[in-house]
């Protein structure tokens, strides 16, 4: 499927708009391949009970530790080969946390990482070095993200020479290869960063993590700093490598309108755990946890008639702090159908239909 224009079209939210929500969903969801979902096929990566906590410390001379940042706080969720896992959530909820302990670039306080049966938290030193190379990541910002000394070649070669895969001519021309890949030219290679584009600068960082043929992409809101204009141009060149290549995606993003456009399945974090994970067309047509209806809600409609018309949901109450051990439900304090037993209850996640998770008590 090609997107003609990123907008924020992605299907009306409420009871009054169903005809609009079916006709979208038949027309701009993300088409499967034939044969069934990727995760049939096999898991590539298994990730358990993920917490990671970041101290709290005071004193001077003395350093000890008086609480934690719940930054995570017991993911599990799977990924397919050849799968795209949609992981969306307001800033601050742990998305990027959980990608960086995927990655043990943030050790995991407890749980367990599992990519291609080997638990990443086990491995160390070479060993860990080795699963890498399976491993890249897209970054947010594409300015930040490239050296500026470096040049463009450089830069995608970086990854070839850390594992010495390929040396002279045959490097030289796996870096042409990666620049007309993803839309650019080659004679661009002997370029700098600052002479490009922020959406041409992502190609180049999307092009640094193709260079060694990884199994699994971790896109870490990779369109979110550039222009509107751009955004479906990235999508679509993700959307198409993944299609030639066949690797694996975690998409990470805070604005569910991207998400769906690429997403085979949705997870909704808040507040470091996930509360709902689904088909990205189930999740879309029939949220069933309140924050995700909350979200969603959010969504703007370029359809100035049902705009109008639409009841946003919104959330009132104040947003718990991670440092802060709750007995019950994370999104008790806002949500606008808690009871009692919400606030010493945590409710599970758990399958309310097939395929179909919510940490809700009403779910």
């Amino acid at each position: 499927m090609t997107i003609v224009h990123n907008n924020g079209c992605t299907a009306t939210r409420d009871a009054g708009t169903q005809r609009n929500r079916q006709v979208y969903m038949q027309t701009e969801m993300k088409e499967r391949p034939e044969g069934g979902t990727a995760a049939e096929d096999g898991k590539l990566l298994e990730v358990r009970d993920l917490k990671v906590y970041f101290p709290i410390t005071s004193g001077f001379v003395v350093r000890k530790t008086i609480g934690n940042i719940r930054a995570v706080n017991g993911v599990t969720f799977d990924i397919g080969r050849g799968e795209t896992l949609g992981l969306v959530g307001e800033s601050g909820c742990g998305k990027s946390t959980t990608a960086r302990a995927i990655l043990q670039l943030y050790r995991p306080t407890s749980g367990s990482v599992i990519f291609e049966g080997r638990d990443l938290a086990e491995l160390k030193g070479n060993d860990l070095r080795a699963v890498y190379r399976e491993l890249q990541i897209i970054y947010q910002d594409p300015y930040a993200s490239l050296d500026p000394r470096m040049t463009v070649g450089d830069i995608i070669a970086e990854p070839i020479n850390s594992f010495r895969l390929l040396t002279g001519s045959r490097r030289q021309k796996r870096v042409e290869e990666l620049l007309e890949t993803v839309g650019l030219d080659p004679r661009y290679k002997n370029r700098y960063p600052h002479e490009f584009s922020g959406g041409q600068r992502q190609r180049i960082g999307i092009a640094r993590a193709l260079s060694v043929n990884p199994s699994l992409i971790i896109a870490d809101e990779p369109v979110s700093a550039l222009d509107v204009s751009i955004r479906s141009q990235i999508i679509n060149l993700l959307e198409e490598l993944q299609s030639k290549f066949g690797f694996s995606y975690l998409f990470i993003a805070h604005d569910l309108s991207v998400v769906i456009h690429i997403s085979d399945r949705v997870a909704v974090m808040y507040l470091g755990k996930i509360v709902e994970l689904a088909e990205a067309g189930e999740l879309y047509s029939t949220p069933l946890h309140p924050y995700t209806g909350a979200l969603l809600s959010a969504v703007p409609i370029p359809d100035p008639n049902v705009e109008e018309k639409r009841r946003r949901i919104l959330l009132s109450g104040d947003l718990p702090s991670p440092d802060t051990e709750i007995a019950g439900c994370n999104f008790a304090s806002r949500c606008p159908r808690r009871e009692r037993r919400c606030e010493t209850d945590d409710p599970p996640l758990r399958e309310v239909v097939s395929n179909h998770f919510a940490a809700c008590h009403f779910a």
